[in-house]
């Protein structure tokens, strides 16, 4: 019908937020921040996801919500990524 919603956004949020269960099952977990990051990344991705519901009733302009939300999920991605890998190999 009209509820056309990206999935790939949801696949992507759903590994990142069960990236903290993996990361503690491999006992890699040494500080937890980096984690943290990436669980919000999650969220953001989710919401981003749910910006991109095509509803014919809703105003173009949220539109826009999947580009921001993306832009700081992927930026608290990379910032998560960074620290894991610190931590990892430190």
């Amino acid at each position: 019908m009209f509820m056309a919603i990206d999935i790939n956004l949801v696949w992507l949020a759903l590994v990142l937020l069960i990236s903290p269960v993996l990361g503690a099952y491999a006992k890699v977990v040494k500080d937890k921040r980096g984690f943290v990051w990436l669980t919000g990344a999650g969220v953001l991705y989710l919401l981003a996801s749910a910006f991109s519901i095509d509803i014919p009733w809703i105003p173009s302009g949220l539109s826009y919500g999947v580009n921001i939300f993306e832009i700081i999920a992927l930026i608290a991605t990379f910032i998560g990524a960074l620290m894991v890998a610190a931590d990892v190999f430190r």
